[in-house]
């Protein structure tokens, strides 16, 4: 396995983790106006905020700066992963307009749901980035004939 996969895997992992534990921090808390009332709770969160690209970076950053372990496929594929990461990002904010429309209508989105959306964003931005990295490495193997 190539490093860059390897890191990927690890990265798509942790991505995971802190995306479930935000969920989990959420539903845990009660709803969204628990957020915007508790400063203790809004810390919490952005720390899994902060933490999720801050662990990309820490495990990607390494091997994607050393030449030496990144060959020609590697770079192949970290052209084309952004493609992937372009989609989920695209699809998320998609889902949360539809979403927010139809849950306040006329009444306007309260202002809190703007860092929601942010949250969200970076969280499956670094997700995805994984993902099509793991994506370009499968999708590789399967066009040289190996599985």
């Amino acid at each position: 396995m190539a490093p860059l996969q390897k890191r990927a895997w690890y990265s798509l992992v942790i991505g995971i983790v802190f995306a479930i534990a935000l969920v989990a921090v959420f539903v845990a808390s009660g709803d969204v106006t628990t957020f915007d009332e508790n400063l203790g709770l809004r810390l919490a969160v952005y720390a899994l905020w902060v933490g999720t690209p801050l662990t990309y970076l820490i495990i990607m950053n390494p091997v994607i700066r050393k030449s030496k372990q990144v060959d020609e496929r590697d770079k192949l594929i970290l052209e084309r992963a952004p493609r992937v990461q372009y989609l989920a990002i695209l699809f998320s904010l998609v889902a949360w307009v539809i979403a927010l429309t139809e849950v306040f209508g006329d009444k306007g989105v309260p202002v809190i749901y703007l860092t929601l959306i942010l949250i969200s964003t970076l969280v499956i931005s670094t997700i995805a980035q994984s993902a099509g990295i793991l994506i370009g490495y499968w999708r590789m193997g399967h066009v040289n004939g190996q599985e």
